[in-house]
């Protein structure tokens, strides 16, 4: 896609300047890159939603909910436009993937802007201003990075806004509604498929299918209040997500034609929509192991006070 190279949004030459502006502090703002990591946006979204307290389910759905729904359009988008990234002296070399959207800034706005709206500590103004801080730093590591241009943060950071925007629209009698999210993330990446995009299609499908059936099965059941039981049955889903992940990654590096294979598509979609759906239903599938023996001894160890860690029991006594 073409970029005029005359306009500051698509310029490098703001890259080089902010980055000249910055170069004592550079380091430190590339480390602050990893607030906006899809991975580490998502770990995060999981650990608040199994953890949390279960009277705000629902919040904590949605924060990864929107978590979801910004990788699978960050993604979709990437795809359809294949704008490549800029290439300057301080880019890293070999750095993967489009430039437009950024995916980090996008994923940074939806995430700690949802979470801004949902989370109950300290006042909104105090959450809105942290939230903010943590986007433009991250969506500013961007360019001083040389990884993307201006425009590519600040139409991820607006499409990031808008996804939570969209996701309070929703509200049912005043609650959150995770739901619609993982639907629209589902509906965003199999619309960008068909309208050409390759970038991670099956895990982007998936994740939106199987977070909206996960979700629709347990929002009114209840669930476990036991923080060992969840995070055994979590640990299981996950090991069941990288078991997939690395065999894909297997069969892809052995048979480089099934890449774009519709069977292997298929089949890591339907895997990453039963792993996604175990992660959302996993306080529910906690209730069965509440009483297993590998959860009784480790309670003994882990600092888990119901479903929340007790930072006194980390606390070694003299």
């Amino acid at each position: 896609m073409y970029m005029p190279s005359h306009t500051v949004f698509w310029d490098d030459r703001l890259n080089v300047a902010v980055r000249e502006l910055l170069e004592p502090v550079v380091p430190v703002i590339e480390l602050l890159t990893h607030l906006g990591d899809g991975a580490f946006l998502i770990a995060l979204g999981v650990i608040i939603y199994w953890f949390g307290d279960d009277a705000s389910r629902r919040d904590r759905a949605f924060v990864l909910a929107v978590g979801i729904a910004a990788l699978a359009l960050a993604a979709g988008i990437k795809g359809i436009v294949q704008l490549e990234r800029p290439e300057l002296a301080f880019t890293p070399a070999g750095y993967p993937g489009y430039t437009f959207p950024s995916a980090h800034a996008l994923g940074a706005a939806a995430f700690y802007s949802a979470l801004a709206v949902t989370v109950r500590l300290g006042r909104q103004w105090q959450r809105t201003v942290i939230a903010t801080l943590i986007i433009a730093l991250v969506a500013l590591s961007r360019i001083v990075m040389g990884v993307h241009y201006l425009g590519d943060v600040v139409i991820g950071v607006v499409l990031g806004v808008g996804l939570v925007a969209a996701g309070i629209w929703w509200r049912e009698e005043g609650r959150f509604n995770p739901g619609p999210v993982f639907i629209v993330a589902a509906a965003v990446a199999i619309v960008t498929v068909a309208l050409g995009s390759r970038q991670f299609v099956s895990m982007a499908i998936g994740a939106g299918v199987g977070g909206a059936a996960g979700w629709y099965a347990i929002r009114d059941r209840l669930t476990s209040n036991h923080g060992t039981a969840i995070l055994v049955t979590g640990v299981l889903a996950i090991a069941g997500l990288l078991v997939v992940r690395a065999l894909s990654l297997f069969l892809t590096g052995r048979l480089p034609s099934l890449v774009e294979s519709p069977a292997l598509i298929a089949v890591e979609t339907v895997a990453y929509a039963a792993l996604t759906a175990a992660v959302i239903v996993t306080p529910r599938l906690a209730l069965r192991f509440e009483a297993h023996p590998l959860v009784n001894t480790l309670d003994q160890y882990l600092p888990f006070l119901n479903r929340r860690v007790a930072v006194e029991r980390l606390m070694i006594d003299d």
